[in-house]
């Protein structure tokens, strides 16, 4: 493969992680249409990273680890983008540093594209894994927001449109990893002849899925409420398991 388009891409994701940090460093005094400009043009670095890959693999660009960050990383800084007149100043700040950590992450791994194997050519297999990255991002705002909240303790409106924002987070998040699941059983049957195994990653997304599926039921039991902030930081422990765990440290078939 090429090696000056795949260091040409690493290039402008870097330059779209550094547009994240200034953001959020900064986070231009809330000029918005600055904020606008610069998370658009962020995107635009990350859309041409995915782009040469694309080209690269002739396929998708959701095949390794370094794709699977970036793609992640891209996902927060767009619903970050798409959410920025309901997020306060702080929540818009950590969203921009973390981000920026996926991002970075990129780097700690040994570059080699490689051609997808034919198990992967299949079109639900591209619908299935940008739409769960959407989800884990969705659900990070929503683990942001929930934290704020305790800001929010003497300002009764600011507190119940928190909460509600969080709660529409999950259930957007909720949404898509259920439509990620349809399409990843279905890839799954064509692949392995399944629309379940019994691997580790399947395994903690039913579990993921049951999770976040019953916190949004979590504002109807007074008993539960005031659980509800500390559960929504916990979920990102699951989501991490989720993607990390045994993606890096289980013999999960799903080893993006």
């Amino acid at each position: 493969m090429n090696p000056n388009l795949i260091f040409s891409g690493k290039i402008t994701l870097f330059i779209g992680i550094i547009i994240f940090l200034i953001l959020g460093i900064l986070n231009f005094k809330d000029k918005r249409g600055l904020i606008w400009i610069s998370s658009g043009l962020s995107l635009v670095f990350f859309l041409f990273f995915f782009g040469s890959r694309a080209f690269l693999k002739e396929f998708f660009p959701f095949t390794d680890k370094i794709e699977s960050f970036a793609t992640l990383s891209f996902m927060i800084g767009f619903l970050s983008l798409i959410y920025r007149k309901r997020l306060s100043k702080k929540e818009f700040i950590v969203l921009m540093l973390l981000g920026m950590l996926s991002g970075l992450s990129v780097f700690i791994f040994d570059d080699h594209p490689k051609f997808p194997t034919p198990y992967l050519r299949t079109i639900w297999y591209p619908l299935h894994v940008p739409i769960s990255f959407l989800s884990y991002a969705f659900w990070f705002l929503a683990a942001v927001c929930s934290s704020s909240i305790y800001c929010f303790k003497k300002d009764l409106t600011a507190l119940k449109q928190n909460r509600f924002i969080v709660t529409e987070l999950n259930r957007h998040g909720f949404n898509a990893f259920t439509l990620s699941m349809v399409f990843g059983g279905i890839w799954g049957y064509f692949a392995w002849g399944a629309y379940f195994l019994w691997d580790p990653k399947l395994i903690w997304s039913i579990i993921l899925w049951f999770y976040y599926g019953n916190l949004l039921h979590i504002d109807n039991l007074p008993s539960f409420r005031k659980w509800r902030e500390p559960m929504y930081l916990f979920g990102i422990v699951l989501v991490l398991i989720t993607f990390i765990g045994t993606g890096f440290f289980s013999r999960s078939i799903h080893k993006f």
